[in-house]
């Protein structure tokens, strides 16, 4: 009997730890994934929205690229979740799962009777052998084994019932929350180095063609070479007026650029993370040299563009790209010389 009552303990504690872990896990569930161009700034709305709103913090983790919070918090607040969440970042992911409790229920009600019954029977089978003889040491020691340790199951199965009654009537919702910090890239790091080379053409149409100065049209081809996928780049080429006049000698008819440029995703058309149809905005920095008709008083003319652009696909290893800029000479050629640049490239991994 003595082994009998240590086993009883041992399961009761078992027990007690498997009502404890019932207990932690929430009937509703909701997980959300969001990514931010602030972690820090984030991260403390969430915590000000958890404190406002009756939630309890059950985990935490913080690290330089991502804040990550578990915590419970009543059902009518999931709307609000999810408009912060909406707010604060882009979001990569927002599940919500619940379920229908009343199928455990019945089956642990089903079990709890079926070993109630069994019980029953080998009550009445200890009662009916102790009418006839003296019952053995080993076979009522069996008997009285397989009873404690269908009311030891019982009592399982009970707390197991009473856990999804409760969860069943629970008004709250665990919520995994994920801010990750802001990525300019499809993949999961800051800055991704990449070796895409490329081609670019481009047209330009200036605002006013001037006599001795600009032509009306020009196209380029040049080299486009993206070493982040954020995206970062150089390109170096030359444009060539398409209506130049060789009579007008003081004409520029020539310009060799080179620039630096970088694109940036908005957040809400993706962040850059599909395949197709990713818009962006961008800017170039850089200079060309000019070569007039005559051949003569060639200058350096520093310029900026402005653009906004449409990634046609973007996979792992091919970017086809399109983009419109203003193109602006930032010397005394202005107001001859900007006009509106449009651009199509091709890059591909190395």
């Amino acid at each position: 009997m003595r082994s009998i009552a240590g086993k009883f303990l041992f399961l009761t504690f078992i027990f007690s730890l498997s009502a404890n872990t019932w207990a932690q896990e929430a009937p509703n569930r909701k997980t959300i994934q969001v990514y931010v161009s602030k972690l820090e700034e984030s991260s403390a709305k969430l915590n000000q929205f958890i404190k406002q709103n009756q939630g309890i913090v059950s985990n935490t983790d913080y690290s330089t690229a991502k804040y990550y919070c578990e915590f419970f918090i009543p059902l009518n607040y999931l709307q609000s979740i999810d408009s912060l969440a909406d707010k604060i970042g882009y979001i990569t992911q927002n599940t919500f799962n619940t379920e229908n409790y009343n199928q455990k229920i019945k089956e642990r009600e089903n079990k709890i009777e079926q070993l109630k019954f069994e019980n029953e029977i080998y009550t009445k089978q200890l009662k009916d052998t102790a009418l006839i003889l003296p019952y053995s040491g080993r076979n009522s020691q069996n008997t009285y084994s397989k009873i404690s340790n269908n009311l030891l199951s019982i009592a399982s199965l009970e707390v197991e019932a009473n856990q999804f009654r409760q969860n069943a009537n629970d008004s709250l919702c665990l919520v995994r929350f994920t801010i990750n910090d802001e990525l300019s890239t499809p993949n999961n790091s800051r800055v991704s180095f990449v070796n895409m080379p490329g081609l670019e053409y481009g047209i330009l149409k200036t605002e006013n063609p001037t006599f001795g100065t600009s032509s009306n049209l020009y196209q380029s081809v040049s080299v486009k070479y993206m070493f982040t996928r954020g995206k970062s780049y150089f390109n170096l080429g030359v444009y060539k007026a398409l209506d130049n006049n060789i009579t007008d000698t003081s004409r520029i008819n020539e310009m060799f650029l080179i620039n630096f440029g970088q694109d940036f995703y908005p957040r809400n058309f993706g962040r850059g993370k599909r395949k197709y149809l990713n818009l962006y905005t961008g800017y170039q920095i850089g200079g060309f040299i000019t070569n007039q008709n005559n051949n003569k008083n060639s200058q350096f003319v520093p310029n900026a563009n402005l653009s906004m652009g449409l990634e046609l696909l973007k996979t792992k290893h091919v970017l086809i790209d399109n983009k419109v800029s203003y193109f602006l000479p930032l010397n005394e050629l202005n107001r001859d010389m900007r006009g509106i640049l449009y651009q199509a490239s091709f890059n591909f991994v190395f």
